[in-house]
C-alpha cells in the first residue's frame, strides 16, 4: 500500500503532470489538429513542409539524394546482404536507387521515362516527400510516443481495439497518425514501438498492413481525379469504414492467424488489464508512468530523429527502384491486366447488384497493388459506380509497391513478402464487394 502511494505521489508530482498534459497536447496539434495557412487547411507537420518546399525548393531534393545514396551504398559497406536471399535482393533494390535518385534530380533521361507521370511524378509525389516527412515527422513525432500520450490513448481505446482487430489500444494512434500524417509515419512509428517489445510481430503486422493506408491530403488528390470532391465527406468517411471493416476481417483470415505473436527481443511489455479503477484513471496513470519513464527532450528527439533517417536509409532507394518498377508495369506493359483476373469473379459479383464495368474495375484494382494513384487516373472518364469502387479499393488494400511495401520492407517485421501479397490480395477482393454494395445503395 505504501509503495502504491508513493508511486502515485512521484508520478503524480507537479513537473510530471506538466509534463505529460503540455508535450501530449503539443503532440496532438502537430499532427491531429488541421488549421488553415495561405488558404491550405492541413497539420502543422505538413505546413512546415510546404514552408520548406516553398521557400527552400531545393532542401528537400537534394536531402532525398544524399539519403538515398547513402542507402543505396550501405548494405555492401556493412554487409547485411550477406544475412538472407531477401537481405540480398533489398540490397539490389537499394543500390538501383542511387542511379534513379541522380536523373529524377538532374532531370536527365530518356522521354519516356522523363515523362510528367513517370520519374518525375514518382520523384516529386513519393520519393522526396515521404521521406522528408519520415525524417521531419520522426522529430515531431517524440511528443506523440514519449510523454504518454500513446498510453493514454491505448488504454480508453482499449475495449475496441483489441476484440476487433486483436491490437493493443495503443495502435488506434498508429491508425490516426496514417490518416492525418502518412502511412510512413505510421508504419515508422509502429516499426519503433515493435523494436522495443510493445508489440509482438503479429501485432505490428496487422497494424501495418491494416492501418497504414494513405494519409486524408492524399485522399483529397484521390476524390479530385475521380470528381468527387462534391460527396468528400461521403467518400472519406466510407472508404475509413471499409478499411476498417476489411482489416477487421483479414485478421481472421490466413495468413495473418499463422504470423508468430513473438517480441522482437523475445520479451515483451505487453498491456497490463485494468484492475480495481476506472478505465479513465487507468488511461491517466499509465500515461503519467510513461512521462516519468521519459528522458531528457533533446535526447530522445535526437534518438527518434536517428531512428528516421535509419530507415530512410532503406526506404528513400528501395521507394526510387521499386516505386519505378510498379510505374513501368502500369503504364508500360498489361501485367496487372492479367492480374485483374484475379479479381474479376469478384467484380463480377457486384456488376451483378448494378456496378458497371467489371473487366475495367478487376485491371485497375490489380494495378493498386503496383501504385494507388495510377488507377484512379485510368477510369476517371468513367461512371460513378466505377469510379467509387476504384477509388476506395486503392486506398483500403493499404500495401503497393510505390509506396507503403517499401516502407515495410524497410522495417524489422519479417512476415515474408509473398504472404504480404496474400493479404493484399484478400483485402483487395473484399474491399471490391464492399465497396460495390456501398456504390449500388448511393449512386
Amino acid at each position: 500500500m505504501t509503495q502504491t502511494v508513493d508511486l502515485n505521489k512521484k508520478i503524480y508530482s507537479p513537473s510530471n503532470v506538466f509534463n505529460f498534459v503540455f508535450f501530449s497536447l503539443l503532440g496532438i496539434f502537430l499532427f491531429f489538429v488541421p488549421f488553415t495557412v495561405n488558404g491550405t487547411n492541413s497539420i502543422a507537420v505538413d505546413h512546415i513542409i510546404t514552408y520548406m518546399n516553398r521557400y527552400l525548393p531545393w532542401l528537400g531534393p537534394t536531402f532525398t539524394l544524399i539519403i538515398g545514396t547513402i542507402g543505396g551504398i550501405l548494405p555492401w559497406v556493412q554487409k547485411t546482404y550477406k544475412k538472407g536471399v531477401m537481405d540480398f535482393i533489398m540490397a539490389v533494390f537499394r543500390t538501383l536507387g542511387i542511379p534513379i535518385c541522380f536523373l529524377a534530380y538532374f532531370n536527365v533521361g530518356p522521354a519516356w521515362l522523363m515523362d510528367p507521370g513517370m520519374l518525375p511524378f514518382l520523384w516529386e509525389k513519393v520519393v522526396v516527400s515521404v521521406t522528408v516527412i519520415v525524417a521531419i515527422g520522426s522529430i515531431f513525432l517524440t511528443f506523440v510516443i514519449a510523454f504518454g500520450c500513446l498510453e493514454f490513448v491505448g488504454v480508453l481505446v482499449r475495449p475496441i481495439m483489441r476484440p476487433v482487430f486483436k491490437t493493443p489500444g495503443k495502435s488506434a494512434i498508429d491508425a490516426v497518425a496514417s490518416f492525418v500524417g502518412s502511412f510512413s509515419l505510421a508504419i515508422y512509428l509502429t516499426n519503433k514501438l515493435y523494436r522495443e517489445s510493445k508489440y509482438t510481430m503479429k501485432e505490428a503486422f496487422i497494424i501495418m498492413s491494416g492501418f497504414s493506408t494513405v494519409s486524408a491530403t492524399f485522399m483529397i488528390t484521390v476524390a479530385k481525379t475521380a470528381g468527387f470532391m462534391g460527396i468528400w465527406n461521403f467518400y472519406f468517411w466510407t472508404t475509413l469504414l471499409i478499411t476498417f471493416v476489411v482489416t477487421a476481417i483479414t485478421v481472421r483470415l490466413w495468413p495473418i492467424t499463422k504470423v508468430p505473436e513473438t517480441y522482437l527481443d523475445g520479451v515483451g511489455h505487453p498491456e497490463e488489464p485494468v484492475v480495481g479503477k476506472s478505465i479513465f484513471r487507468a488511461a491517466v496513470d499509465e500515461g503519467l508512468e510513461a512521462a516519468q519513464r521519459s528522458k531528457n527532450i533533446l535526447k530522445t528527439i535526437w534518438e527518434n530523429l536517428a531512428g528516421g533517417i535509419k530507415m530512410c536509409f532503406v526506404l528513400t532507394p528501395v521507394m526510387g527502384s521499386i516505386g519505378l518498377l510498379a510505374f513501368i508495369l502500369v503504364k508500360l506493359t498489361n501485367v496487372f491486366d492479367i492480374i485483374g483476373y484475379i479479381f474479376y469473379p469478384f467484380t463480377y459479383l457486384i456488376s451483378l447488384i448494378g456496378v458497371p464495368e467489371p473487366l475495367m474495375i478487376a485491371k485497375a484494382s490489380a494495378a493498386t497493388i503496383a501504385e494507388m494513384f495510377v488507377p484512379n487516373v485510368v477510369v476517371s472518364s468513367l461512371g460513378n459506380a466505377t469510379k467509387y469502387v476504384v477509388a476506395v479499393t486503392s486506398v483500403s488494400q493499404v500495401l503497393f509497391f510505390g509506396g507503403s511495401l517499401p516502407c515495410y520492407m524497410a522495417s524489422d517485421v519479417k512476415v515474408p513478402l509473398w504472404k504480404v501479397m496474400i493479404v493484399v490480395c484478400e483485402r483487395i477482393a473484399l474491399s471490391i464487394i464492399l465497396a460495390g454494395i456501398v456504390a449500388v445503395i448511393y449512386f
